[in-house]
């Protein structure tokens, strides 16, 4: 049994300043659950973080962040896009201190000798590099990682991307089957498109559908590279590298007026970017073909929201009660 004289006992003194900025820094982290961006914490915290120098502020913020880290709290940063790194918001991830199962030493031998009592599959290799991985004095000897049948496992084929850049270079059509349709289709492919996301779109020219398309690039499978050139041969505008929801079209376009929470326009004008919108005053009229893209921002950041018109107040809770219904339902 542990008894109390097992801790030793912390001596009280005096924080520093150092101490006390990162105190700080930890407690306005866990007030905002959102996140609070750099920014922000120059606003709240300028004893700390509101020199004139911007850069040595950014720096100090940066040091005190990985000090904390240090420490055990999983400080992460929110990636809304390619805005200014000034308005990402850096978040306390909940459950930031590590909690992991503990292993006995018996244990894990006995694990040793149910995964390796036959040869093991490339999925028991894996976990096993995962559970010994502090532990490889108990990996057994014999251990060798499993040899890869090339027919039943497939590595990637990066010669789809080359030949879907070549194809955009030399503007020559294309033979794709997409994800997991049967059939295939015959594209002109434009260009390749990031923006808003972690995924790549190949911007193309569908003749079967005779429109613009957007293909998930890792969802393409060249079957046939063609000598034929372009039959489009379309301008692309700025509308067409859009990938707003706000901008897809559902209803005739209409305008919205909003007032929001000032400690939220950070994460509004990011959300906003790439839309059709303007501010007059402490007033964003937003205009859409797709007002249901409003309401998932709206949903996670209630209080973000100030006024808007009665109209529009009703359409969102007409929304929620939909969502909540269907919850229940389900």
């Amino acid at each position: 049994m542990t008894s109390f004289e097992d801790f030793p006992m912390i001596e009280v003194k005096k924080m520093n300043e150092t101490e006390v900025r990162l105190f700080a820094l930890l407690f306005n982290l866990l007030r905002e659950p959102k996140g609070i961006s750099f920014q922000k914490f120059r606003n709240i915290m300028p004893r700390f973080y509101k020199n004139e120098d911007i850069e040595s502020d950014r720096k100090k913020l940066y040091r005190d962040l990985n000090q904390l880290k240090s420490l055990g709290f999983n400080i992460k940063v929110a990636q809304f896009g390619y805005q200014s790194e000034d308005y990402f918001p850096y978040y306390l991830e909940k459950e930031s201190i590590s909690k992991s199962l503990q292993f006995t030493k018996e244990e894990l031998e006995y694990l040793s000798k149910v995964l390796y009592s036959q040869e093991p599959s490339a999925e028991g290799f894996s976990l096993s590099q995962k559970l010994f991985s502090n532990h490889l004095d108990l990996l057994p000897k014999f251990a060798k990682q499993p040899k890869q049948d090339s027919k039943s496992e497939e590595e990637p084929d990066s010669s789809h991307t080359e030949k879907i850049l070549q194809a955009i270079k030399d503007k020559r059509a294309l033979t794709i089957q997409y994800g997991f349709e049967s059939n295939e289709r015959i594209i002109e492919p434009y260009r390749l498109v990031r923006k808003n996301t972690t995924d790549f779109y190949l911007l193309a020219y569908d003749r079967g559908k005779k429109s613009l398309r957007r293909f998930i690039l890792p969802r393409i499978t060249v079957k046939k590279e063609s000598k034929e050139e372009f039959l489009s041969n379309l301008k692309i505008t700025k509308e067409d590298l859009n990938f707003h929801p706000l901008q897809i079209t559902k209803h005739p376009e209409m305008e919205i007026s909003f007032q929001i929470n000032p400690d939220y326009e950070d994460r509004w004008r990011l959300f906003l970017e790439g839309a059709n919108f303007e501010k007059t005053g402490n007033e964003y009229k937003v205009k859409t073909t797709n007002q249901n893209a409003l309401f998932q921002f709206l949903i996670l950041s209630p209080e973000a929201l100030v006024s808007t018109s009665e109209v529009w107040k009703e359409s969102f809770q007409t929304y929620t009660q939909n969502w909540e219904t269907l919850y229940q339902f389900v």
